[in-house]
């Protein structure tokens, strides 16, 4: 996700509020998210018969973000982060509630645009209200950041969990739980108009696209690890928006089921990324277990093309250990990226958060293509090769150690 440090924000002295209400905020943030987040895919199932279509879909939103974040900063310049947050929220509450009820394609569609496009807006507002409270000392950003990056993967964890029981509490309806989703938006709001309505915005730079692509293509080794990254959010993608759809509708697991499933998955991030940042630092650096973490995603998500049982035990050992490869990957590129950058380079640090949404674009439009000649369970196959790749962009980077 785009973070409000990488858009080189300029903190004046203020007064300091407490850091709780942001963490509320976030971790309601992410229950909001990830809540709908693997069921939105076969929310638009019910109005699209086609699973090429989804990725379409999933293409036109990704895009229109990263559209949006190249002017983010113009926008902030003119109404300020209270209101584009306070505004922002609001449009997402009325379309996540809007979707509960959708019964046609003609507001489905709209209606999950808007969400999907304004969810990376509000999760980047709120991280900079995150830095106000933060400022200067960057001496306890790390463990002001780790302590929310901890409490995140728990409520990432849980929540599949609590989304799938819903459904299945609504006779495989999505409608409670799109209205759950929307509820948890009305006590950030409240946070928000209570603690700052007063904020002070900081200075806005705006991203340079192509100095920021010309730094990294000049430097190997940034260059290299943005590739990784960008490869581990397509990953990302395939299984939000393509593993509901095949263990739900393939396989043939209830919601409860792929809750549990995916329950054990997201534990993964939980036990391990603390860890792997620790050994990344003191022993063996990130190189080797960025190529090892693509391929156990390589070896694991190719198994679900093959692998037809129903049972949930295999099934979560499967999703485990394609989130411990994406642990790996995950961590050790972010370590090595940003130590191999400092604060001013904002311009790449911004181009490096984009990642996300690109990877969405690319990442869905290249799935719906192949389905269009594939069957769904050989999807996983498809992204299972573009691991490959990056394990050879691994191989491209100096170790830091």
């Amino acid at each position: 996700m785009p973070r409000a440090t990488h858009y080189s924000i300029n903190l004046k002295k203020k007064p300091k509020r407490h850091l709780i209400p942001i963490y509320i905020a976030s971790l309601l943030l992410v229950f909001h998210t990830f809540v709908v987040a693997y069921i939105n895919s076969s929310f638009l199932k019910e109005f699209i018969s086609e699973e090429a279509g989804v990725g379409t879909i999933y293409t036109v939103g990704s895009a229109l973000s990263v559209l949006i974040f190249l002017f983010i900063s113009r926008v902030l310049h003119r109404v300020g982060n209270f209101k584009l947050t306070l505004g922002l929220l609001l449009i997402n509450f009325l379309a996540v509630v809007g979707m509960a009820f959708a019964d046609s394609l003609r507001v489905a569609v709209p209606l999950f645009l808007v969400h999907i496009i304004s969810v990376p807006l509000i999760i980047f507002n709120i991280d900079v209200f995150m830095e106000e409270q933060i400022g200067n000392n960057e001496t306890t950003t790390g463990g002001k950041r780790g302590l929310l990056l901890t409490l995140t993967s728990l409520v990432g964890a849980v929540t599949p969990l609590i989304s799938s029981l819903l459904v299945n509490g609504s006779n495989g309806t999505f409608t409670t739980v799109y209205l759950v989703s929307a509820s948890t938006l009305i006590p950030i709001i409240i946070l928000l108009i209570f603690f700052f309505r007063d904020f002070s915005d900081p200075e806005y730079e705006e991203i340079d696209l192509f100095s920021a692509i010309r730094t990294f293509w000049e430097q190997t080794n940034i260059r290299f690890v943005f590739l990784a990254h960008f490869t581990l959010q397509m990953f990302f993608m395939c299984m939000v928006v393509y593993a509901p759809l095949y263990l739900t509708g393939n396989i043939g697991l209830s919601w409860t089921e792929f809750g549990v499933v995916m329950l054990f998955a997201q534990m993964a991030y939980v036990i391990l990324e603390y860890p792997i940042g620790i050994i990344a630092d003191k022993y063996i650096g990130e190189k080797e277990m960025m190529g090892f973490g693509f391929l156990i995603i390589a070896v694991s998500i190719s198994w679900m093309s093959f692998v037809t049982a129903t049972s949930i035990l295999v099934w979560s050992v499967i999703m485990f250990v394609t989130r411990v490869g994406a642990s790996l990957v995950e961590v050790t590129t972010e370590s090595y990226f940003f130590k191999q950058t400092k604060s001013s380079d904002a311009q790449i640090i911004s181009f490096f958060r984009i990642t996300r949404p690109l990877a969405y674009v690319i990442g869905a439009l290249l799935a719906s293509v192949a389905l269009l000649y594939l069957p769904l369970n050989l999807l996983f196959i498809v992204f299972a090769g573009l691991m490959i790749p990056a394990m050879f962009f691994t191989l491209n980077i100096e170790d830091s150690k």
